[in-house]
């Protein structure tokens, strides 16, 4: 060995205290702290290291602990109360402004909430300290909620106008929902439905729309505590985005289904979004699964058999706990005299569009966002090619067998990301 390469290997092992662990490690100490040109240092760093690998060491680095998850309750009842409540708008509106408005308004304004929901989650609300971010943009939220209102009111006029307060209300119950305020809104639903039954219902949404936009305004006002997170990427968002429009055109596109007939088909909806709120709840727990299922396991080893687990049985838990719960409540729905008989149907497709959103929420979360993109417009194309002469086999058919080829398409995915923990893990790390 030359003198130099000598002197180098003690300048090294001076400044670190060890031996270096890798060529990159040893090139960075010689040329901050020896001055050496960055090629010569690689070149230099590459012959300080033994020509055999050291045999890789297991992890002994302890996980961190599940971050518990404050107020699901309350944000369960807080929505789950919402959309009973909204149940109910739709007679006074139809009523007020003629039920093919309110037809065409609910058209837009479904997919338009939910493509806001899903694009403000992936950048902004599903992110630790993401309200502190999105309230760096006041001005930008203002014009937002403006353009929400006037742009489809100047393309469908009436049922824009209807479309654009709806979005407004239920966007910012969103934010609300996301900062804690849970009363604030559901105060707000409530003082609005028996309103709207013995006032104007048009006056008395325009009022909640105003309402909801201003305490939107306070709850993400600049100057709270705490350390805003960088937003997630715009394409991410857009991504995201996607997926929610995606999942309004399946509510909303399947012609055997009136949502101005009475309350049914939003009745309909609660058993599974009750049983949906509970399986999100479960598969929060992934957050720890995922890297407590590959501690130990050496770099470069195969792990060993089992240790898929924790990931797939979180998963198969979450999607039976949906299941069963929808059946039970759709069950007991049906037993009751708000819904009308031959909805079985109906309720079955809501089951599995809660599925399709489950699972494509979930690829999303793990940066797949691309394959959920797909599957969900897979099944949005196979409601919309299904068109029978005469009336559909029930209410909801078409949602029924586009939702059933959207979780075909989704749940192959999503077991192979949790069968590979550590794959999906090291690919998380570049999720933003």
């Amino acid at each position: 060995m030359s003198a130099e390469l000598e002197r180098s290997r003690s300048l090294v092992r001076a400044r670190l205290g060890r031996e270096p662990q890798d060529m990159l490690e040893a090139a960075v100490v010689l040329e901050a702290w020896a001055g050496i040109p960055a090629q010569r240092a690689l070149d230099t760093g590459r012959r300080l290291l033994p020509l055999t690998p050291a045999e890789p060491l297991a992890s002994h680095a302890k996980t961190a602990p599940p971050r518990p998850r404050r107020g699901v309750v309350l944000e369960g009842t807080a929505f789950v109360a919402t959309v009973l409540a909204i149940a109910l708008w739709a007679v006074p509106l139809a009523a007020d402004l003629g039920s093919q408005v309110v037809e065409q308004g609910l058209r837009v304004a479904l997919p338009l909430t939910l493509a806001l929901q899903w694009g403000l989650r992936s950048r902004y609300l599903g992110r630790p300290g993401g309200l502190l971010a999105l309230a760096r943009h006041p001005r930008e939220l203002a014009l937002g909620a403006v353009a929400v209102v006037a742009l489809p009111t100047a393309a469908l006029g009436t049922p824009g106008l209807l479309a654009g307060l709806l979005t407004v209300t239920w966007t910012g119950g969103t934010i609300l929902i996301r900062r804690g305020w849970y009363a604030v809104y559901g105060v707000l639903v409530a003082a609005a439905t028996p309103a709207i039954f013995l006032l104007p219902a048009g006056q008395v949404l325009a009022a909640t729309a105003i309402l909801t936009s201003g305490a939107t305004a306070l709850a993400v006002r600049p100057g709270a505590a705490g350390d805003p997170a960088a937003p997630g990427r715009w394409s991410r968002a857009c991504r995201g985005a996607l997926i929610g429009a995606g999942v309004g055109l399946l509510i909303v596109s399947d012609p055997s289904v009136s949502w101005t007939a009475g309350t049914s088909p939003a009745l309909a909806l609660l058993p599974s979004t009750v049983a949906s709120l509970w399986a999100g709840h479960r598969l929060w727990t992934l957050e720890h699964l995922i890297p407590r299922a590959v501690a130990g396991v050496p770099v470069g080893s195969t792990p060993p058999r089992g240790v898929t687990r924790g990931p797939l049985g979180a998963l198969l838990g979450s999607l039976s706990r949906l299941v069963w719960l929808t059946a039970a409540l759709s069950a007991a729905l049906v037993l009751t005299p708000w819904l009308p008989s031959g909805r079985s149907g109906l309720l079955t497709a809501f089951g599995l569009l809660a599925l399709v959103t489950l699972l494509a929420s979930l690829l999303e979360a793990l940066g797949r966002a691309s394959v959920a993109v797909a599957g969900v417009y897979a099944a949005l194309a196979t409601e919309l090619l299904l068109r029978w002469e005469d009336a559909a086999p029930f209410a909801g058919a078409p949602l029924a067998v586009g939702a059933a080829v959207g979780v075909c398409v989704l749940l192959p995915p999503v077991l192979a990301l949790l069968a590979r923990p550590a794959r999906t893990l090291a690919t998380a790390m570049w999720i933003t």
